[in-house]
């Protein structure tokens, strides 16, 4: 019987795994520059930790959580996100115990139970970055302009931050009595998912797919009409400091997340090109919760982050046709005319590669035709032939295959000779 992969679910290997490690690293090396450190935390979780944080009236607990019972009767549930993961960890090693704000990145195997479709999967990646322990606007700032220079980083051009603002725990109580008080006069107009959230978390009603589009959604109350003074000056200066950054941005009052653990500002960053199937896309998203440290019985930690999921990146920036330099050694294609000369080609290769060179050999024939068309399949930069005169004579001919130029030099001054090459 053949055993094939699971509906939803990748493998990665050759031109999707470039673009996987394309996303991540240069994601990674970004995230240093801005001072974070990496994180992981564990692919299976109590699940309580995420019907805390989601909310149980959640999409992501309620339809889309993989749980199961283990063997000891515990209650435990597959990754479905990472933020509670990480305020999980972040309390339980209490870490909020020495002082200053803490700069977490991680990119991490996801699960959903949803219906797989381009750039979502049953199992995924997300690319993501926690900062806790500070409230500032221009924190909140500095966090959306690194979302913004990840893609920009990525070749993606066409991008555009949608900001709202949930407000703080008395507004958004305010702003959740008054969406009740509007809808419930023609609730029965709505789609069932809208009248389970007008029970659960009204806000999320704005959310609707089914109903989005509807009068009684456009007409609705707006939160910026019940923020606090506190709330719009906060705001307020988050927009100044994305002006100064120079972030194109535009305010989306009707945008929440689908996560309940979300206050004050939220965003995504969408592709908009109108020519492109992939106008409107949301490409990373994110926001502050400053109260999930007290869903874990911790204190509370006033927090923002973002997540990108890497195989939508990937699909994205495959479907754009992005030219992206992938971060290689210099490749080194080392040709042998012998079985002694095999050998020796073992050890320069180990030489070559433990000075960071990648060097490709053929480890079966001894005529130069297969082996010449190895190094063409690799693109090497330079091509090394051993044979048995070269191997009386401790030399080595070494041809950059960019100039064409070649020469016939010493073994031991190989590393020096390709180093300098380099240079």
């Amino acid at each position: 019987m053949k055993i094939n992969k699971l509906k939803g679910v990748l493998d990665y290997y050759g031109k999707d795994m470039e673009l996987f490690q394309i996303v991540r690293d240069t994601a990674t090396a970004l995230c240093e520059a801005y001072g974070y450190t990496e994180v992981i935390t564990p692919i299976i979780e109590q699940t309580e930790v995420f019907v805390r944080s989601a909310g149980a009236s959640s999409d992501v607990v309620g339809k889309e959580m993989y749980v199961f019972k283990d063997r000891g009767d515990r209650d435990i549930a597959l990754k479905p996100e990472s933020t509670a993961s990480v305020m999980r960890m972040y309390v339980e090693n209490k870490l909020y115990a020495n002082p200053g704000i803490k700069k977490f990145y991680y990119c991490s195997p996801n699960f959903r139970y949803e219906r797989p479709q381009a750039g979502r999967y049953r199992q995924f990646y997300q690319f993501g970055v926690e900062v806790m322990g500070e409230e500032s606007p221009y924190l909140d700032a500095e966090v959306i302009e690194l979302a913004y220079r990840m893609l920009e980083k990525l070749g993606i051009k066409k991008a555009k931050v949608y900001l709202n603002t949930l407000g703080s725990d008395a507004t958004r109580a305010r702003y959740r009595e008054a969406l009740k008080n509007y809808f419930e006069p023609n609730l029965g107009e709505l789609c069932d998912d809208c009248k389970r959230r007008f029970e659960t978390n009204p806000l999320r009603m704005l959310d609707c797919k089914v109903d989005g589009e509807k009068e009684i959604m456009k007409k609705a109350p707006k939160i910026a009409d019940y923020l606090s003074e506190e709330d719009d000056a906060f705001f307020s200066e988050l927009c100044k400091a994305l002006d100064a950054l120079k972030i194109p941005y535009a305010k989306n009052d009707r945008m929440v997340r689908g996560l309940d653990y979300y206050t004050n500002d939220i965003f995504e960053i969408i592709y908009e090109d109108e020519s492109s199937p992939l106008n409107g896309l949301a490409l990373i998203a994110g926001g502050r919760y400053n109260n999930l440290g007290q869903e874990f019985d911790g204190p509370q930690i006033p927090s923002i982050g973002f997540g990108m999921g890497v195989e939508r990146m990937s699909g994205a920036l495959a479907d754009l046709g992005v030219e992206l330099n992938k971060k290689n050694s210099e490749v080194v294609a080392i040709l042998s005319l012998s079985e002694a000369a095999k050998l020796k080609t073992l050890e320069l290769a180990s030489l070559l590669r433990a000075e960071g060179f990648l060097v490709v050999m053929d480890y079966k024939n001894n005529n130069l035709k297969p082996q010449f068309k190895l190094s063409d399949r690799e693109k090497a930069n330079w091509i090394l032939i051993l044979g048995e005169d070269e191997l009386n004579n401790q030399t080595i001919n070494v041809k950059n295959v960019a100039s064409g130029v070649q020469e016939l030099i010493k073994q031991d001054t190989l590393l020096a000779y390709l180093k300098k090459d380099v240079k």
